[in-house]
């Protein structure tokens, strides 16, 4: 008996998230693109980590403190850069969510969606100031340096909220820059 219900809750769950794919697959955009990146040897890494939490109650992006990185791009030379950003997060307060984005030399890595990619949420408001989640992200872009000399290229992390009367907090952060060539 309990092979056969096994069997039959199976079934409901296959048949479940295969509605489910069909559905989101209908919703997905017909301008939607998926591209590839790849490099062979590893550059450098680095790692920079925080124990101090801070807060963001504002609607435009502000850096994260102490959430940067540098690293060099030899003279004519293309690298990719993958960089990882985790934290323990809390997001609070109205509808909404909190947002976090990183930047090199200035520029959101790719995927560069803007405020599209919520880190943490409300939960349409039903989360609290304790409600702590670990979340994480990575993004990806490729730089190249046609100079004649290095290039310093700076990876930073940004966050901010969607919605007045929400908060985000991170905390116990860490953030991991790879370089590729």
């Amino acid at each position: 008996m309990p092979n056969r219900m096994l069997s039959r809750k199976s079934k409901v769950a296959h048949g479940l998230v295969l509605g489910l794919l069909a559905t989101l697959g209908a919703q997905t955009p017909a301008a939607a693109q998926v591209t590839t990146v790849s490099a062979t040897t590893l550059r450098a890494v680095k790692g920079v980590r925080s124990t101090v939490n801070t807060v963001s109650f504002g609607i435009s992006f502000t850096n994260v403190p102490g959430a940067t990185a540098t690293f060099t791009v030899p003279p004519s030379t293309t690298d990719l850069f993958i960089v990882r950003f985790s934290a323990e997060s809390v997001c609070w307060g109205g509808a909404g969510w909190g947002v976090v984005r990183i930047l090199i030399n200035g520029v959101e890595m790719d995927p560069a969606v803007g405020t599209d990619f919520a880190f943490d949420s409300t939960n349409a408001g039903a989360e609290n100031a304790t409600s702590y989640e670990s979340h994480s992200m990575e993004r990806s872009k490729v730089i190249t340096n046609t100079t004649t000399a290095p290039l310093t290229v700076t990876v930073q992390v940004q966050y901010r909220i969607t919605n007045t009367g929400v908060f985000l907090r991170l905390d116990d952060w860490h953030l991991t820059g790879q370089q590729f060539n």
